[in-house]
This record gives C-alpha cells, structure tokens and sequence, in this order.
C-alpha cells in the first residue's frame, strides 16, 4: 500500500460525506421555495444523485477499513496549520451567515437571505482554493457567487417572484456541490486503483 492511499482515500470520504450533507441541504431549500409546483421532481432528481453519493461513499469506507492505521503517524506541521485555517474558513463562514440572516431580518429584508447565504457559500471556497491550492475551488467559488449575484439582483429588480428566485439559487447550490461530490468520487476512485496497481 502506498501511504498517501490512506489519507486520500480519507479526504474523498469527509469530502463526500460534506457534499451530501450541502446537496441535501440545497434540495430541501430549492423544494420549500418551489412549493410542490415542481411536483418534487428536483428532488426526486437530485435524491438519486445524493443515492449514488451514498453508494461511493460505503464503497470508499469499506476500502478504507483494509487499509492499515495511520494513528501512529503524526501529521507535519504544515498539515496542522492548514487544518487549523481551514476551521478558521469554516468558522468565518458560519458567522457570516449567521450576521446576513440577523442583519436582513433586522432591516425587514429577510426575502434577501438565500442569496447572500450562496454568496458567502461561493466566497468560502477562494480561500480554500488558495489554502489547498485547488483551481476547483476557484471555479466552485466563481459559479456560486455568480449565482448569488445574480438571485440578489433578479430579487430587488422584482424580475421574478422571491419564492422562484430563491429556488433556483438553491438548485444552482446543489449543482455545485454535486460537481464537488463527483469531483471526490473520482479522488476516491484513483485512490483506489494507485493503490491495486
């Protein structure tokens, strides 16, 4: 087993695991904001891709059981510094979607929420991007503060109803985050065969 197997096999994991979780999440905002006109087939829709996930994702931690531990391996101290950043990312982003939410309920704009929620989303992932030296994350980033923009306009010009607006906002979320949760299953799945081979 090459050592790095281990922890790729790891990272896919946690990353898949956290993509479900955002994919879910997306969907069930995207479903009470486009209440049942769709006949739930956004999330019949995406439940099947969160279904697949779910299926790599047992794949990935059954392999991950017959590899040997790594506990006795201590990480470096650059690993402990980008986990500590990383957190700090996390932490950041947590607060601020906790401040947006108080700050538009207290300025009677709640309607604004779901947009500025995906712009802190789609904000996050620069810094991870440049942390973890991931182009992706410059992507993810660029698509999901576009859409926000986007929503957050399309909302104050009243182009549509709030209720569309936030939806596919949502939708476009979980697109993201399904383009990331594919992103790790292909990690996954190399890991898996560096290892084989």
């Amino acid at each position: 087993m090459k050592l790095n197997t281990k922890r790729d096999i790891e990272k896919a994991i946690g990353g898949l695991f956290f993509m479900i979780i955002n994919t879910v999440i997306w969907t069930l905002i995207a479903e009470y904001y486009l209440e049942d006109k769709d006949n739930r087939i956004v999330g019949v829709l995406i439940g099947i891709v969160v279904l697949g996930f779910l299926f790599f994702y047992m794949r990935f931690t059954k392999f991950n059981k017959t590899l040997p531990d790594l506990a006795a391996e201590s990480k470096t101290e650059e690993e402990a510094k980008k986990d500590k950043r990383f957190l700090w990312i996390f932490g950041l982003e947590g607060l601020g979607i906790f401040l947006a939410k108080n700050i538009l309920v207290n300025i009677n704009h709640n309607e604004l929420f779901i947009p500025f929620f995906a712009l802190i989303v789609g904000l996050h992932f620069f810094p991870l991007g440049k942390l973890f030296k991931r182009k992706f994350d410059y992507y993810m980033g660029i698509w999901t503060s576009t859409v926000a923009i986007i929503g957050l306009y399309i909302i104050i010009q009243k182009i549509t109803t709030v209720n569309f607006a936030n939806a596919i906002v949502s939708i476009c979320c979980a697109v993201s985050t399904i383009c990331y949760g594919i992103k790790m299953i292909i990690s996954g799945q190399n890991a898996m065969t560096n290892d084989i081979k």
